[in-house]
């Protein structure tokens, strides 16, 4: 693949000023290609010297160079042209080739990586300098043309998937597509969902819910002159205004350590061969600055109150935590219930002893108020928790029939210092992605009994129930339905995404996969038929288990480990406090609106 020429800067001046040399050329147009759009060639030389030859290619990299679309200096593009390459050759007067270009034509916007020296991307471990280019299509203009570092990501998508998922990091913050300035995104590959829906149905969802669902869209890729196909590129997991907007420890290091630099250079301390990075970096990698004061760097010890900054951080706030099988964070704990929490953000906690200490006894205080064997009526672990936050991802993983519960599962301390939990994450391996869409019959979230999924110890704790009733008939059902109609959102973005789809079907083949050998093929418009029957079938089956919220606890009383018997308090009674009118259920107070009053 040649990257697009750069604008050429007084061409026509030149070509009379200076002496003869190769013609050069440039393809116009191709920042943003769509129906009815026109191709063509810009020169320093007269182009009707020229012959030319517009050839299709598949997406596997075939051309078909007898069958010629156009053989003019420009080329209209129509809808057949949609997922194929389309390439330009110019010949001179002896038939020779002296330019030829390859541009992917699709509904999506396209990435155009090109690594240094073509390098491959070939592990998670280590960051590959590329240079990219987001061509636009009918909705968004080019969203950027520069250099990025690119490297693997993922587990099982990395490590047994054809199709490779990978973490950018731009040269700078940028908004891409409307999705607020970051350095960092990633590309989900969608091997494992083939209509490349269940993730951005479930972060939809998610808000509606009030919880964190990242921002994302569709867009194809092409890596070192190859298609890769159909990806969906994501804001990332991580702390920051536009995605998981709390506290940034990593960004106060860099604030403190600018401060520090100056200050530094304003009293001619001697700072030996240090430099502003590297003093962030070790400040990032050593936090007992933010209880202690003390900065350690480059063997000597510097106190931030000889210099006027050290504060009083509010140690309760700013985590980021991921519940994974074997969490690979550099400080990760393990729960007396058996949850694994690796500590995402700040990433080096473990060097601050009160930081950490924090961070752990928030989730064992949650765990020991939450998941009581049996729960203890009358128990406020909303001191601990967030309870909407709770039902709202225990509800976006219920209800996409999550297959997954107990991994990439993310939660985050604001400055309110209890656990929320959120964004939700890796939704591939859900809603019947691989399996009879006919198994709908059952809580998907509290299938297995498997240790670290945290959701059967909420429940059947009957204010949980109460709320997730409420939340499931107000708010995640009507979306469902909403978005499950004809005329829905679901129907109209598989229309746009569906030949990037199937033309993943052609690059990366159907299943089955090394990791689910016996799950049958299935291509993409056959998954997508799968995923609606799935959400309708769950979705009847859900109905029938929140017909009430003593239903519901019946339900939950089947199948979680501690049982919740309703035989005392179950009938609510009116009582009058501070001349105000209350309702007391199950050892709980509510307004006469229903709301609870913690």
């Amino acid at each position: 693949m040649r990257w697009n020429a750069a604008i050429f800067v007084f061409f026509f001046v030149c070509a009379g000023l200076c002496p003869a040399q190769e013609p050069r050329f440039a393809l116009k147009g191709d920042e943003q290609p769509t129906v009815g759009s026109v191709l063509s060639l810009a020169s320093d030389v007269d182009v009707s010297e020229y012959t030319f030859k517009w050839i299709k290619g598949d997406a596997l990299g075939a051309f078909d160079e007898e069958t010629v679309l156009s053989d003019a200096s420009s080329y209209t593009i129509s809808e057949a042209d949609y997922e194929h390459w389309l390439r330009i050759i110019v010949y001179d007067n002896a038939g020779e080739p002296v330019f030829t270009r390859d541009i992917w034509i699709s509904k999506l916007p396209v990435l155009y990586i090109e690594t240094e020296d073509g390098n491959p991307v070939a592990t998670k471990e280590y960051y590959v300098t590329a240079n990219l280019r987001i061509q636009g299509n009918e909705e968004y203009e080019q969203q950027y043309l520069g250099k990025t570092q690119i490297k693997g990501r993922g587990n099982s998508s990395w490590n047994t998937y054809p199709q490779k998922p990978y973490k950018l990091k731009l040269d700078k913050k940028t908004t891409l597509f409307g999705f607020g300035k970051s350095r960092h995104w990633v590309l989900i590959s969608n091997f494992n969902d083939k209509c490349a829906l269940r993730n951005y149905v479930a972060s939809q969802l998610a808000k509606e819910l009030g919880i964190i669902g990242m921002e994302m869209t569709w867009v194809d890729v092409v890596l070192n002159g190859e298609a890769k196909g159909c990806y969906m590129l994501s804001q990332q997991v991580r702390v920051d205004k536009n995605s998981v907007d709390i506290f940034d420890w990593e960004e106060e290091a860099e604030s403190v350590a600018n401060s520090l630099f100056a200050t530094f250079l304003e009293k001619g301390v001697d700072m030996g061969s240090g430099d502003i990075e590297s003093l962030a970096d070790s400040m990032k990698q050593n936090l007992s600055w933010v209880t202690e004061g003390n900065v350690l760097f480059d063997v000597q010890l510097y106190n931030l109150f000889n210099y006027d900054l050290k504060k009083e951080y509010n140690i309760r706030s700013g985590y980021l935590f991921e519940a994974r099988y074997e969490p690979d964070a550099i400080t990760s704990f393990e729960t007396p219930k058996g949850v694994k929490i690796g500590v995402r953000t700040p990433e080096f906690i473990f060097t601050n002893s009160e930081m950490v200490t924090y961070a752990i006894e928030v989730w064992l205080d949650f765990e020991a108020e939450c998941c009581q064997s049996p729960p203890s009526k009358g128990k406020d672990f909303t001191q601990y928790a967030d309870m909407e936050s709770m039902i709202g991802i225990w509800l976006v993983n219920e209800l996409m029939g999550q297959g997954d519960p107990d991994n990439s599962r993310f939660s985050y301390i604001p400055d309110d210092g209890k656990l929320h939990f959120g964004p939700v994450w890796d939704f591939d391996h859900g809603s019947a992605c691989w399996t009879a869409t006919n198994d709908v019959d059952r809580f998907y979230t509290i299938k297995n009994m498997r240790p670290h999924v945290y959701f059967q110890y909420w429940f059947p704790d009957p204010i949980l129930c109460e709320m997730a009733y409420d939340a499931y008939w107000e708010v995640a059902r009507p979306f469902i339905v909403d978005y499950l109609s004809s005329n829905g959102e679901m129907n109209g973005k598989y229309a746009f995404i569906k030949e990037a789809c199937e033309t993943n079907d052609i690059l990366w083949g159907t299943y089955p996969s090394e990791l689910h050998p016996s799950a049958e093929p299935r291509t993409a418009e056959e998954d997508y038929a799968e995923l609606r029957t799935f959400l309708n079938g769950h979705l009847d089956w859900l109905d029938k288990q929140f017909e009430s919220v003593e239903t519901l606890i019946a339900s939950m009383n089947d199948i979680c480990p501690y049982p919740y018997s309703l035989t005392t308090d179950t009938t609510p009674r009116k009582v009058v406090q501070d001349n105000k009118i209350y309702i007391l259920w199950e050892g709980r107070k509510y307004s006469l609106d229903g709301k609870r009053v913690w």
